[in-house]
């Protein structure tokens, strides 16, 4: 592993046939070259001194020092951020033949636990496996999102980050992480911390560069209304509020809607609400919440036990793991209705 402690240099890997793969420029402090995987393939790394530069090595006995039986684990996160880096090099070109100005689909609930992160991440999933690195998905629950985590990628930047300095768009670009089905990730933020940054000015400003290179942007609010999520919601073509069939988040449900509805005129056709049963036998039904709520459900997810903190565990998402779950069948679901929207097929 070799990382760059100062100074500026470029990155080029190719494959065995000379093809290219990818061309970074890391900042200061970055991964410079990542250890080859374990699949037998073979690459050719290449660096190119851009100023004078001071390059840090950790050779393998380096490694299994610091590490000792930790190792492995590493070793499979290393393997995990170079499908990544490969994965961003096959993203941008389908991006750059196909560029075009993307429709954003916000994710939001009013009651935290609801599992909108989950039927974000895996809406946006099985968005992606039909439009493979052309869906992209934001992480803008704060002040602690877990789309990487469900997605099971290491994430390494975030807009937040990209903001600090240089290039913008480059750096935003660099922040996605890809997953195996094709999907983007982009996280807001990685720490804490950073949340202050996220203005409704760089909301905008990453907004408008990741529509100009995707055919979809989803975004997942979480249960945020701060700046960042609201002008993510005044550029969203459709709202999609995850409800729970709950009495405590009835009240929260209806105060949302009102403020959709009465401050940000947000239209009925802009809305689509989910009925997520998250716990078995819920006092209330589809046509009671809908009553309450004057509002009917575009669709049901029916209780699904465990399994979709069992996929994560394993290391995988619940779409993958379990297409007959109940999750699985409404984010597929939620797919359908969203590409059919939106006429993503024309």
């Amino acid at each position: 592993m070799i990382f760059l402690a100062s100074g500026a240099a470029e990155q080029t890997i190719t494959d065995e046939a000379g093809k290219l793969l990818l061309s970074t420029r890391p900042a200061p402090g970055d991964l410079l070259i990542l250890p080859a995987p374990r699949t037998g393939d073979r690459y050719v790394t290449s660096i190119k001194g851009v100023a004078d530069s001071i390059l840090l090595t950790l050779d393998r006995d380096g490694l299994l020092d610091g590490l000792g039986q930790d190792v492995d684990q590493v070793a499979i996160a290393l393997d995990k951020l170079w499908e990544q880096q490969v994965a961003a090099a096959a993203a941008t070109q389908t991006q750059a033949a196909s560029r075009s100005a993307a429709p954003v689909v916000a994710f939001f609930s009013a009651k935290g636990g609801s599992g909108v992160s989950t039927l974000a991440v895996n809406t946006a999933a099985a968005l992606a496996i039909r439009y493979p690195h052309q869906v992209l998905l934001m992480d803008l629950s704060a002040p602690f999102g877990h789309a990487a985590l469900f997605a099971d990628v290491v994430a390494t930047g975030s807009i937040a980050g990209a903001s600090k300095s240089g290039d913008f768009e480059k750096n935003l670009r660099g922040a996605i992480v890809y997953h195996k089905t094709g999907l983007g990730v982009l996280p807001g933020t990685l720490r804490p911390e950073q949340v202050d940054l996220m203005t409704a000015d760089l909301t905008a400003r990453a907004l408008d560069v990741a529509a100009s290179w995707h055919r979809l942007v989803l975004a997942d609010l979480g249960t945020s209304l701060g700046e960042a999520a609201l002008i993510v919601i005044e550029r969203a073509e459709r709202l999609i509020v995850v409800i729970p069939p709950e009495m405590a988040a009835m009240t929260d449900a209806r105060r949302s809607l009102a403020v959709f509805r009465d401050i940000m005129n947000v239209p009925d056709n802009r809305l689509e609400l989910v009925l997520n049963q998250r716990v078995p036998g819920a006092p209330l039904d589809r046509g009671a919440v809908e009553s309450i709520l004057g509002h009917k459900m575009s669709l049901t997810v029916n209780f699904d036990d465990t399994r979709p903190e069992d996929a994560t565990l394993a290391g995988s998402l619940v779409l993958q793991r379990d297409p007959a779950s109940q999750v699985s069948r409404g984010a597929n679901e939620l797919a359908r209705l969203i590409a059919g929207k939106l006429k993503l097929d024309g």
